[in-house]
């Protein structure tokens, strides 16, 4: 069933065997393999995040545009084209690190399962070995609420975009929410670690996100790229 992931669970594996050794604990080893991992990739989420922001800096004159041009698509899509341009703003761009990000997942599970059952942890003493499933349920709790709590931070403030609808924002992080509960309720335990050190990095980077300097990182280009 995992021979396509077969290489990068071999990787992994490898991976998390040594940190194992240096933390003397597979539940940290596996926190410690996460962070590896959200850093690897983290060239990716950024470019994912700044192609968000740049996307709710135009919602104002997208909105204005598909009034003016709405019954001439021709020329909407013209004009749209024109403001992704002036914007830096690539549509796909955000969509190749959710697809590298997919395979990762897949190996990690494919991990858990074949190597689990020779795993446990301090973090999870309830729960008899990593492959099992966690019989209270909290680790996939915890990971929707986590998940939740992410969803309601904005990246940052982008001056000009209207805010989201207090109704809307809280219905979107129920459905984001209901996701890794429904991945992880029936999943290795194992995987729920793995999903909540994740979703811990993404927390941290909003909080970044929030100060002046992850400001300037995450808005970097957006000048230059709507004078061009």
């Amino acid at each position: 069933m995992y021979t396509w992931f077969q290489p990068i669970i071999s990787l992994l594996a490898q991976v998390l065997s040594m940190l194992k050794a240096a933390l003397h604990d597979w539940g940290f080893a596996i926190v410690a393999l996460t962070l590896l991992v959200k850093l690897v990739l983290y060239r990716f989420n950024l470019t994912a995040a700044r192609q968000q922001v740049r996307s709710a800096a135009m919602n104002p004159r997208m909105k204005e545009l598909r009034e003016a041009y709405g019954q001439d698509p021709a020329v909407l899509l013209k004009e749209t084209s024109e403001l992704y341009r002036q914007h830096g703003y690539r549509p796909m761009a955000p969509f190749v690190g959710m697809l590298l990000q997919l395979p990762v997942l897949s190996a990690m599970y494919g991990l858990f399962m074949t190597h689990g059952s020779t795993m446990s942890s301090m973090l999870v003493p309830w729960v008899p070995h990593l492959a099992a499933i966690d019989p209270l349920h909290l680790v996939p709790v915890i990971t929707g609420l986590l998940s939740f709590v992410v969803s309601l931070i904005p990246l940052t403030e982008v001056p000009g975009a209207p805010p989201m609808p207090a109704g809307m924002k809280v219905l979107m992080g129920i459905l984001i929410m209901l996701i890794p509960v429904f991945v992880t309720w029936r999943a290795p335990v194992a995987l729920g670690l793995y999903w909540i050190s994740g979703t811990l990095f993404n927390l941290a980077e909003r909080v970044f996100y929030r100060t002046g300097w992850g400001r300037r990182l995450l808005t970097k280009g957006m000048a230059e790229a709507s004078e061009a």
